[in-house]
This record gives structure tokens, sequence and C-alpha cells, in this order.
């Protein structure tokens, strides 16, 4: 179970890397045409989130891997888990629906190990 749940904590880094790089890295212009932003809106809250995506890119693998506060392993996929939930709401508003399989496949992954972990934590 340990191995599968090291590839998981895997896949979701490797998951969170790219929309967190891009909302770092877009310009305004970018997210505005990519609909994520109107042109009024400002970008901190976007950059705020990839930061964040990127920090849990890794606090799901490095404090567990190094035993190190590994509490902050389930912690960060608590954390994606509540991202998931904000993307699921916020992709239904926009009638994005396309995009709701995989944040919910996601939030699973995420979901089984905030139980997994802390379950070994216990």
């Amino acid at each position: 179970m340990n191995t599968i749940l090291w590839i998981i904590q895997g896949l979701l880094a490797a998951f969170f890397i790219m929309p967190g790089y891009g909302k770092i890295s877009g310009s305004k212009k970018k997210h505005v045409s990519d609909g994520h932003l109107t042109p009024n809106d400002s970008i901190i809250p976007i950059r705020i989130l990839g930061i964040f995506e990127l920090l849990g890119c890794f606090g799901i693998i490095i404090p567990w891997l190094t035993g190190i506060v590994p509490i902050l392993t389930p912690i960060t996929a608590v954390c994606f888990c509540i991202i998931m939930v904000a993307g699921m709401f916020v992709h239904t508003k926009k009638q994005e629906y396309k995009m709701l399989p995989m944040l919910i496949i996601v939030f699973i992954l995420s979901a089984a190990v905030v139980y997994l972990r802390f379950a070994a934590l216990a």
C-alpha cells in the first residue's frame, strides 16, 4: 500500500506543477484571454494560488520522505482537496463541465492520501 501511496503522491505533485507554474508565469493578458480573469480583476489571487500549488508539490512528498514533520504531507493533501472543490465550483459556475471528471479524480486521489497517511501517523 505504501508504494501505491508514493505513486499517487508523485502523480499529485506532477499534476499541480503545470497549473501552478502557469498561474505564476502567465501574464495578466494571457489569463484574461484564457477566461480566468476579466480585464478589471487583479492577478494577485491567481499568483497566490499558483504559489500554493507549487509549494504543495513539495509538501506532498518531502515531509513524508524525510520524516521531518510528516504530518505536513496529509495536510497538504487536505489543501489539494480544498483546491479541487473550489475548482469544481468555479468550473461549474463557468459551465465548463468537461473539467469536472479530472477534478473529481484528483480530489479522490488526494482524499486517499489524506486518509491513509493520517492513518499511518495514528
